[in-house]
């Protein structure tokens, strides 16, 4: 199950035939050759097979491991009224058997041993499966993975068990604001089928009156999973002709049922649905406008964007746009614009969505009269063909410069993009911006009026008179009245202007000829006592004229004050806010930059090379934020409620947060930090600024296309805006020394529903050898308690196991997020379960032993796929100081020493070591607060993070 789509979905064009590859520009709005990166060196084809299906295939002889996607054209809105939720239950149900493999474990076992990884998801009209596994394991992959869509089990016995998982499902999911503001939106909707529960649960899935939920699982595989509404994308290592015969092979024989498209065609009431104000009451402290217009589905205008057009245009943060006065009344801190065209089948919206201030919830009507005359703004003057350039500059320069991603993402992708676009634009559709075509812009500006639009006002202080059905959410709805809509014709209060040229955008993409350093290692090139700059270039993709800047502007203060810590946050909460402008114009160029906090500062920045001097002239011209006491305030507003948020996150996204901050040092309880937020001033603000700009170590990680002149300007640039006077000692990251013996137990509670409980045992020897063990042994011992704990015994949706680094140490943690068991009976479970699995354990054969640690070994060698995945290791040692860069080699050479009886000497070193170090986090959800948290033997409970630091060591 999934949220929202990034790309949005439209209805599919379906070519017949092999289609070649097409890297050049087309003529046209549509190709009839698929369109491929110039950048994207892999080989492509396209085939049709005789039953209907599309193939997409992707041959790269790089890749360690193959992947393959199949998507159905059949989601949500075809759920049978009586079983709402069944296409969800469906997906669940696909991967527990089929004729030729009838093991309910055997696929994930199979995946497990062959260093696989596999999924599925379900939305409104598509429903996607996929997996990655090692290249020699591939065809039996697709074997298995294509047997589900032939002959799949839909074993009865197992329709309890997997209700139950759907259901645990929907419980970690119905306190998230998201899917009650979706559903309350869909309810809005009449009897549009979008209006019915999407995820299904116990009260939606079973046997009632009139329908057997087997019955109608069955029925509903029959009627929809037909090949000719499939598409398949396939990538590995072999061969073009090779990979066409295993598609031939493994899904030519998918029956066709000969069904038509699913589609939804059923009118909207327009006048039930729109011209609404939604008062919304949330679980988190947010306080929100959305202006929601309902829009008719036009994704097969995708070549035109006409939505991306009318979105670029209201998301922008130049002079005079509504999200820059807005933020210079100091109402607001973030606007933008997104369109989903197919949303709910044959509609979409495009929504304007703001984050306000505590002064902007008193103008709540003047910010929406604001985007409405904007919007009358754009319909007068801004379809203007000036913008078509400068999107599709844009989108052609991303396009042609595309870097490649994950083999288990790309196909989930392909198979997506392949249901929602002609077959030969499945790669560069959201790029694609072929010519500009003013009717379609104004259509869609036409659509955006009051007929169409709902206005929800978000926030805790609304008033309500409702409760939605399965979702935590009060609400009221009211009409949008006559005098306001007509207010909206009014000359605005501000003065508005359409935006100007963007001037980041690179018109230079020579690589440089001779780069700072031209060795495989990071270098230092420029060493000075406060600042040093070190450079990597790019062994994998040193044909990008791309780069990136990681500049650490390091001090000590933040690490044992927790008012610096606090000050240092606000900090990059101001300069982000005060730089929206800017970073809005270096995204669009492709020069992504940002300010986060830390041990001091951390500024980055990545992308096209060309003009990024220009740009970090602007960004560290602005480092020192000038702000007022208002700006101040509500900067510290939003620190607390971003605190009061995280506690309304997932329970054990919230346990694992909490793990991190007790394994490491630099952190501080939320009472403290909430105290500090109280107590810091705007005087204390700006002395910790020219304390840190003046005191401090400056350091720079560059990588990728960068001469020696080009980082001699950094440096001459950093100078010039820091004024360094001290050099700083360097702060690091430290982390907890484990002790044996030593238990630690943090025990909370929540604000939320569900129990938490992640139980984390420590290998008493330090280094590689036992990281190595760790790293064979968690594939294998995640596999058998999530078929154990959530399969058979349908505890939690969210449970497994997992292995930890903590700095020189490893770990072995059980996890689980439950619905159903207090955090007393889960420790009493998980502490059996160690039994068990050690059991278990001992019949590993040598076999099987082999496959776990070749796949541990593939992903450690895979080649990366990208700069960012390139570098990523290197960045991780020079925060460590590990200016030797060879954890990663360390770690390769211990894997391939390490035998079955060291995993199996590990697992009892830890898990069945009485004297092992341990941390046992346990969060109690609203529901199980009547009962206790469990006790571990001579465990010390911490009581604040401040406790935790005078009774451990930290590794040195």
């Amino acid at each position: 199950m999934k949220k929202i789509f990034t790309l949005t979905l439209l209805s599919v064009a379906v070519l017949a035939g092999c289609n070649s590859t097409n890297t050049s520009s087309p003529v046209s709005a549509l190709n009839d050759k698929l369109i491929v990166s110039p950048n994207d060196n892999r080989a492509y084809d396209t085939l049709k097979l005789d039953n209907g299906i599309e193939v997409l295939l992707v041959s790269d002889p790089s890749v360690e491991k193959s992947a393959a996607a199949l998507s159905v054209g059949v989601g949500l809105l075809h759920d049978p009224m009586t079983q709402q939720g069944m296409a969800h239950y469906l997906e669940h149900m696909l991967f527990l058997g089929t004729d030729k493999y009838p093991d309910s474990k055997g696929y994930s076992e199979f995946m497990t041993k062959n260093g696989g990884e596999h999924n599925a998801y379900t939305w409104l009209d598509i429903t996607n499966y996929m997996f990655k596994i090692n290249n020699n394991a591939y065809d039996e992959g697709l074997d298995r993975f294509a047997d589900f869509f032939k002959s799949p089990k839909l074993y009865p016995e197992y329709s309890e068990k997997e209700k139950h998982a759907v259901n645990a499902e929907w419980s970690m999911r119905r306190e998230m604001d998201f899917f009650g503001q979706f559903k309350l939106a869909r309810n809005l909707m009449g009897a549009h089928p979008a209006n019915r529960f999407l995820i299904g649960n116990l009260e939606t899935l079973g046997d009632k009156e009139g329908s057997s939920l087997h019955q109608e699982t069955v029925a509903f595989y029959d009627r929809y999973y037909s090949s000719n509404i499939m598409k398949v994308a396939m990538i590995s290592n072999r061969p073009l002709t090779e990979m066409a015969e295993l598609a031939k092979r493994h899904f030519a024989e998918i029956k066709n049922k000969q069904i038509a498209d699913p589609v939804v065609t059923q009118q909207l009431d327009f006048a039930a649905a729109a011209k609404k104000r939604v008062f919304y009451k949330p679980n988190e402290d947010v306080k929100q406008i959305k202006l929601d217009f309902t829009i008719a589905n036009n994704m097969a205008e995708f070549a035109n964007k006409p939505n991306y057009f009318v979105s670029y245009l209201l998301s922008n943060e130049m002079q005079g746009s509504p999200a820059q006065v807005l933020k210079a009344a100091g109402w607001i801190s973030n606007l933008t614009a997104n369109a989903e065209p197919a949303m709910y089948g044959n509609y979409g919206t495009l929504a304007v969505d703001i984050e306000l201030t505590d002064l902007g919830m008193q103008h709540r009507e003047a910010i929406v009269a604001t985007v409405m005359q904007y919007i009358e703004l754009i319909k007068r003057q801004g379809v203007d063909s000036k913008y078509f350039k400068e999107i599709k500059t844009a989108l052609d320069n991303q396009f042609k410069f595309l870097e490649k991603g994950d083999e288990f993402n790309y196909v989930s992708q392909l198979a997506q993009s392949m249901q929602d676009y002609p077959l030969s634009h499945a790669i560069n559709a959201p790029y694609h911006f072929a010519e500009f075509d003013a009717k379609s812009v104004n259509k869609v500006l036409a659509q955006l009026n009051a007929d169409a639009l709902r206005i929800w006002y978000i926030s805790q202080h609304e008033e309500t008179d409702s409760k939605l059905h399965f979702y935590d959410g009060e609400y009221r709805i009211a009409a949008i009245e006559a005098d306001e809509i007509t207010s909206w014709q009014a000359p605005s209060q501000f003065a508005l202007q359409l935006p100007t040229v963007n001037r980041l955008l690179p018109e230079n993409f020579t690589i440089k000829a001779q780069l700072a350093n031209n060795t495989d290692k990071p270098a230092l090139v420029i060493d000075k006592p406060a600042l040093k700059i070190w450079h990597l270039p790019s062994q994998q993709f040193n044909h990008q004229p791309k780069g990136s800047l990681e500049i650490a502007i390091n001090t000590p203060y933040a690490k044992t004050d927790v008012n610096a810590a606090v000050l240092y946050a606000v900090w990059a909460d101001l300069y982000n806010l005060q730089q929206s402008k800017l970073s809005t114009e270096a995204s669009v160029a492709g020069v992504p930059f940002a300010l986060t906090a830390g041990n001091g500062l951390t500024l980055s920045m990545s992308g096209f090379t060309d003009k990024q001097t220009v740009l970090l002239q602007e960004a560290l011209a602005a480092l020192k934020v000038k702000t007022d006491e208002q700006s101040f305030q509500q900067a510290l507003q939003r620190q607390r409620q971003a605190i009061f948020n995280q506690g309304q996150q997932f329970p054990y996204y919230q346990a694992f947060n909490k793990l991190a901050t007790l394994l490491s040092d630099g952190g501080f309880d939320k009472q403290s930090v909430l105290a500090a937020l109280d107590k810091v001033t705007l005087a204390e603000f700006a002395q910790l600024q020219d304390k840190t700009l003046s005191a401090n170590q400056t350091r720079v990680f560059s990588f990728g296309n960068y001469d020696l002149a080009d980082l001699k300007q950094v440096a001459k640039l950093l100078e010039k805006h820091l004024k360094v006077q001290q050099a700083t000692p360097y702060t690091k990251r430290g982390f907890w020394l484990p002790e044996a013996s030593q238990t630690l137990q943090w025990q909370e509670d929540l604000d939320v529903a569900d129990v938490a409980v992640i139980d984390l045992l420590v290998h008493p020897m330090p280094g590689y050898q036992s990281k190595a063990a760790a790293m064979v042994l968690q594939g294998h011992f995640r596999t058998a308690v999530f078929e154990k704990l959530r399969t058979e015994e349908q505890l939690a949706y969210a449970v497994g196991a997992s292995a930890r680094s903590i700095g020189e140490y490893s770990a072995l943690a059980l996890f689980i997020q439950t619905p159903v068991k207090s955090a007393v009976d889960m420790q009493t479970r998980f502490d059996t379960y160690k039994l068990e699995y050690a059991k278990e354990l001992e019949q590993l054969d040598n076999t099987t032993f082999e496959q776990l640690k070749a796949a541990a070994l593939v992903t450690l060698t895979e080649q990366p796929k990208n700069l960012a995945d390139e570098v990523a290791p290197y960045i991780t040692d020079w925060y460590k100081e590990n200016f030797e860069y060879d954890s990663k080699a360390k770690m390769i050479a211990a894997v391939e020493q390490v035998t079955l009886a060291d995993l199996k000497a590990y697992y009892q070193q830890t898990m069945l070591n009485a004297n092992a170090a341990r941390m046992n986090v346990q969060l109690r959800g609203e529901k199980f607060q009547q009962q206790g948290f469990a006790t571990l033997p001579d465990a010390l409970k911490l009581n604040s993070i401040a406790e935790l630091r005078s009774v451990v060591k930290t590794q040195q």
